[in-house]
């Protein structure tokens, strides 16, 4: 056998191989995905439902047999653009966790603080953050009103969430403008190169 064919053939089985081992830890990763997150990643109803076959499985020995088939089925798809969708995914909750925590935060330091402690809130304080605030410290003293506490934080968490989509429309401008400056100084430079290229001939045809 020729070398070179062995080599190919090396090759070939070694790219094989990583494919399967690709597939079989998206496969292990999707069976632990919350139902949630399989419905948001939008693979398509046949490969959305042999995922949820495969997790509705109970035995463990079954369970194991199901991932090694739903493996064998992503070998089929394109996994880059699975791995893409989860890693999407799963960054989005995180950041609307975070966006959760951190109004859970503010609502428990304006609760304690008042308006006074909302200084360094987005956008400041005003008069119906400063109605809301006072009906959840009623409701913390008194119990009534009932779910102002809730209104509060549904409040405060709606500010943040405006504030963050400004945020990054902010800064998607702030890139288109860098982009716009680099374009118009290479049109300067090659309008540059131009006038040089003029002058050179000008000094030529004097010549």
């Amino acid at each position: 056998m020729d070398r070179s064919d062995k080599t190919r053939r090396q090759i070939v089985r070694a790219a094989v191989k990583k494919d399967g081992n690709r597939s079989s830890r998206v496969a292990a990763q999707l069976m632990k995905l919350s139902d949630a997150v399989i419905r948001k990643l939008e693979l398509g109803v046949e490969l959305t439902d042999t995922i949820k076959r495969a997790r509705a499985i109970p035995s463990q020995q079954a369970r194991r047999r199901a991932e090694r088939e739903l493996a064998g089925e992503l070998r089929h798809v394109n996994i880059a653009d699975v791995q893409d969708r989860i890693a999407k995914v799963l960054e989005t909750g995180s950041v609307e966790t975070k966006h959760l925590h951190l109004a859970e935060q503010w609502r428990a330091k304006l609760i304690e603080g008042g308006i006074a402690a909302a200084a360094d809130f987005p956008g400041g304080p005003d008069d119906e953050l400063g109605r809301h605030i006072e009906r959840a410290r009623a409701e913390r003293d008194t119990g009534k009103p009932p779910g102002a506490g809730r209104a509060l934080f549904r409040h405060i968490a709606a500010i943040l969430k405006a504030a963050m989509a400004a945020e990054a429309t902010e800064g998607d401008a702030n890139d288109d403008d860098e982009s716009d400056d680099a374009d118009g100084d290479a049109e300067s430079d090659d309008a540059d190169g131009d006038d040089e290229s003029d002058d050179d001939d000008d000094e030529t045809a004097a010549k």
